[in-house]
């Protein structure tokens, strides 16, 4: 068959060479591709391409984009691995570097972890939180050729130049699978690659095979499931699965692009390319398959898959491929909790019998005799558990029964305290006594004596801590920059301990100690920037500083659950009374500000019902957090008063099945955890836990735009607007003001509106108008609609554009009307005080020098001068520099001089008249609070009033008037008087 699609159409990118690569970015919108030229081009859907700042200096090998889009990484035969952030291209950081070239890239599903591999001896897992080497795993006896992480995060595939595979386990690092030659021998130099790839459910491998076919290995025993042959004439070079695994695309040297589909094992199509494809990759959203040939040419095949066909990113064609392995795996508790052999008793009384031994069948005819004499109605509803107990077995039965059967439901229980980031005590001989984004503290078991560790995440901090030897048996910690705080319950003879340590200090013996009454014991523990809180079994919350002062000391409402605390913040959970009688636990919250010593929030605490919370703690920054049993992660909002906003919800807990999660905190953007194999629930110190990061998803009902991703993504973005606004505010309150804060602020509503922009595209193409321009009015920037307005004009909706351009037109008249003021306060300083002279007929403002009261006058007149600066629309400036009566200054006496002059000058000859006009600048800047006999009721302490202030000296204005009557009144506008010292 030839190609029914769409030609491609190659354009130029890069260099020959033997190698270069493709991918799409997560969107479907953008292609990136890299090549012989050292080259990374991010060919945009405008037209447009980005090429980052730094780049290699040999020819790119491979490329790997995480899964949320986020992170770019690319390898190179210049032995180094780069990171890029994504889609802004920005150079983060060299990940790793190699003594032999690299040849394959691969991102872990969660992101937590990228593999490289090459020429070296070993396969490098790089933690992508802080860049360090979590692993490294040798056993091929040639260079690596491609890696690929299982979509069910248990294994790594890796394939090497000789053509043997490796399953290798992602938590022990050792090597499940190994199969010889399984692929054909390459050369370094050639473009076939042995490019192998999971299915997308995770079930098998595709591997190049030895007769031109692609073979299919198990992923529990690597046996060959099936192959696919009969379309390529030379040896497959790469491979790449359809976002739902039904169908799969390979290309070789032959020049073909071959299509297959996986379920029915026929090819579907092929497309003659002019030059060999050496790298090919599916649209996530969409069909269309992007090419890259040795020429350095990319294209688009789009239309790949016939139209008649099911779409290859249709995600309800989702298929498996190991029916008949899942059979095999098929159980006899699957097939009772499935109820298949459903006896008609058990559909009567609508409950399910699960049956834990298959050979008491004696038991199990009396138990069904039993209920059917019970008689229970169909419609009763569940109210009640049954417990069988059958060698020491508890065998449930849910439903409603009466008689003897019916047990008494127990109370449900408090929630006992718990310190977030502690593991409890296994058959290990090391735990964690704390585990955050910062570090770990580890406590191990010696001979007789534990030890404690301090180790943090980033290496370069500073010098190693020291162990501490533990003679109290220590069960809880606390981390923060500057020291950590131990902890320990009543243990025998023991009494409950506190202990501080900080991690430098200019004084020696900076370490302190607490000890609590027998009487009293601690529950719980946190530590910020200079200070040290601990919650006791009396429901004390005691303060100390980190010098080991106690600061304060005061009563908790209830029991505490939980505390946690972050630079000057803490938080503390506690119970209010019983759980409910549904298991629903009962719980406070308290925020406190340690440099304030005030309470910021404080509220009932959200939790799923039946649940118990499971770790509680701050993001990066400054927000609440809590993740509960049901695996629902909330964070607190100080919208509408303290709100909590699901942000994440983890199906694998709700189901109960499946890998748990534990929680090591939260930035904006991603959220750190570490996810445990069932049935595990908790990290082991070693090996080493893994952190894979998850994007926050609001649990969003569908919307009939059939947007979800997006609103999900503009929800998420308004939060952290909000947030970063009221940060913002709260440190312009403080006077804490910081450009950072404006850069973050101005970044998170250019974030914004890039969401909203692509949610205004698409309310358009769904004929959603009112709610375009609803989102329009979100929009934070001018260029955002400006933007607005040319989307919405190339879609053709001119009314639209029309009422998106109104709305711009008024946020530039509402922008413009809010700078007017501030320019008039500018022109028209609040010092100036403005009088009305009256001169003639008319009446002309003049501007009156600075008053300066003398001290003594000062003193009684400053309340009501300050309570007073703005009376009739003249604003009295603040109180100078003081000046005396008795003042001998220069200027004082020149001052004094040409008022006596003025006083006793005879205004009527020419040359008086002369005299007066070049003294009346020096005239008129008379201060008439210089002495205190002016004021008539100043000495007598009753203090003076500005309006009477005014009129004495509008009083001695129009007497010097008078005296300079003969003088010709000017209408242009007075000099400005020179202002009193």
């Amino acid at each position: 068959m030839s190609g029914s699609g769409k030609q491609p159409k190659f354009s130029e990118a890069h260099g020959k060479g033997t190698r270069a690569c493709i991918l799409w970015d997560i969107q479907g919108t953008d292609t990136v591709t890299a090549g012989a030229d050292a080259r990374i081009i991010i060919h945009k859907a405008s037209g447009e391409s980005v090429v980052p700042s730094v780049l290699h200096q040999k020819a790119v090998t491979s490329l790997a984009l995480s899964p949320n889009g986020l992170l770019l990484a690319s390898a190179s035969i210049d032995h180094t691995v780069k990171l890029y952030s994504y889609p802004g291209a920005v150079f983060q950081t060299n990940v790793t570097r190699f003594n032999l070239p690299i040849r394959a890239l691969a991102f872990s599903v969660t992101g937590g972890l990228l593999a490289a591999g090459g020429d070296d001896d070993g396969i490098k897992l790089i933690s992508t939180v802080d860049n360090s080497i979590v692993r490294v795993m040798k056993g091929h006896d040639a260079p690596v050729a491609s890696l690929a992480f299982d979509p069910k995060n248990e294994f790594l595939a890796s394939v090497g130049t000789d053509g043997t595979v490796i399953f290798w386990s992602l938590d022990t690092g050792v090597k499940i699978h190994t199969l010889k030659h399984a692929a054909p021998d390459v050369d370094l130099e050639d473009s076939c690659v042995n490019q192998i790839a999971w299915h997308p459910s995770g079930d098998v491998l595709a591997v190049p095979g030895h007769q031109f076919d692609v073979v299919m290995y198990d992923r529990d025993t690597a046996e060959v499931h099936f192959r696919m042959r009969g379309g390529h004439n030379t040896s497959i070079g790469f491979l790449a699965w359809s976002p739902n695994g039904k169908y799969l695309a390979t290309t070789g040297e032959d020049r073909k692009v071959m299509l297959w589909d996986a379920e029915k094992r026929l090819d579907l199509d092929r497309l003659k390319v002019p030059t060999h494809v050496c790298a090919l990759a599916w649209k996530p959203t969409g069909n269309a398959l992007a090419l890259i040939d040795v020429e350095g040419r990319y294209g688009v095949w789009e239309e790949a898959v016939p139209g008649h066909l099911a779409s290859p990113s249709a995600m309800e064609h989702t298929s498996s491929l190991v029916t008949k392995q899942e059979l095999l795996h098929f159980s006899d508790d699957e097939a009772d909790q499935k109820g298949i052999s459903c006896e008609s008793e058990d559909e009567i009384i609508g409950a399910e019998v699960d049956l834990m031994d298959d050979e008491s069948d004696e038991e199990e005819a009396l138990l069904k005799k039993e209920f059917k004499d019970a008689k229970v109605s169909k419609k009763v509803k569940d109210s009640g558990t049954l417990k069988v107990k059958r060698e020491d077995k508890c065998v449930p039965f849910q439903g409603a029964v009466s008689g003897k059967l019916c047990d008494h439901k127990p109370k449900p229980q408090k929630q006992p305290s718990f310190q977030p980031g502690v593991t409890q005590r296994t058959d290990g001989t090391r735990r964690f006594l704390a585990y955050d984004l910062l570090g770990c503290i580890i406590t191990s078991e010696g001979d007789g004596v534990n030890h404690v560790e301090v180790e943090f995440h980033d290496t370069t901090r500073g010098p190693r801590i020291a162990p501490l030897a533990d003679y109290f048996g220590f069960t809880m910690a606390a981390l923060s920059e500057k020291g950590s705080v131990l902890a320990n319950p009543q243990r025998d003879k023991t009494p409950s301990t506190l202990i501080y340590r900080p991690f430098s200090s200019w004084a020696s013996n900076s370490e302190w100690s607490m000890r609590f009454p027998s009487t009293e014991e601690v529950k719980a523990v946190a530590v910020g920037d200079r200070w040290v809180a601990a919650a006791t079994s009396l429901d004390y919350l005691r303060i100390y500083s980190e010098s080991g002062r106690q600061r304060y000391l005061f009563s908790l409402t209830g029991p505490v659950v939980s505390m946690a605390g972050q630079k000057q913040l803490l938080a503390v959970i506690t119970h209010v009374t019983d759980p409910m009688d549904s298991g629903h636990q009962v719980m406070r919250y308290i925020v406190l500000d340690m440099r304030t010593n005030q309470q910021m929030l404080t509220g009932p605490l959200p939790i799923t019902p039946g649940s118990e919370l499971k770790w509680l703690g701050f993001s990066e920054s400054g927000s609440l957090s809590t993740f509960d049993s049901k695996g629902v992660l909330r964070i607190l909002s100080r919208s509408y008063g303290g709100c909590w906003v699901p942000i994440y919800s983890s199906p694998s807990e709700q189901n109960g099945t499946g890998e748990a999660t534990w929680v090591v905190g939260l930035n904006d953007t991603q959220i750190f955890c570490i996810k445990c194999k069932a049935p595990e629930v908790q990290p082991h110190v070693h090996p080493k836990p893994v952190l894979s990061i998850v994007c926050p998803v609001m649990p969003l009902a569908h919307s009939d735009l059939g947007a979800t991703e997006l609103e999900n993504e503009l929800l998420w973005k308004s939060f952290l607007l909000e947030e970063t606004r009221l940060r913002a505010d709260e440190a312009a309150s403080r006077g804490d003001e910081d450009d950072n804060d404006d850069e973050q602020l101005l970044r998170t509503e250019a974030e914004q509106d890039r969401c909203l922009l692509r949610l205004i595209a698409a309310c358009c193409h769904g004929d959603k108008l009112s709610r375009a321009l609803e989102l329009a009015s979100m929009l934070s920037l001018h260029k955002s609609l400006q933007g607005a307005v040319k989307l919405v004009s190339a879609l053709r909706l001119p009314a639209l554009a029309e009422r998106i351009n109104t709305l711009l037109e008024a946020r530039r008249n509402a922008d413009r009307a809010a700078v007017a003021p501030r320019q008039t306060r500018e022109l028209m300083p609040p010092s100036s005080l403005l009088r009305t002279s009256l001169v003639g007929n008319g009446r002309q403002p003049q501007k009156l020098a600075q008053i300066i009261l003398p001290k003594e006058v000062r003193s009684r007149t400053e309340p009501r001068l300050e309570s007073s600066r703005a009376v009739a629309g003249v604003e009295f400036p603040a109180s100078g520099s003081e000046i005396t009566p008795n003042r001998k200054d220069k200027e004082g006496e020149i001052i004094t001089q040409q008022n006596q002059q003025s006083a006793s000058c005879d205004t009527n000859t020419p040359e008086a008249r002369k005299s007066v006009k070049t003294r009346e600048p020096t005239s008129k800047s008379i201060n008439p609070f210089a002495k205190q006999k002016q004021l008539d009721g100043i000495g007598s302490g009753d203090g003076v009033s500005v309006l009477s202030a005014i009129k004495k000296l509008q009083a001695q204005g129009v007497k010097r008037q008078d005296i300079e009557g003969e003088e010709k009144i000017s209408d242009k506008k007075p000099n400005k008087l020179p202002r009193a010292s």
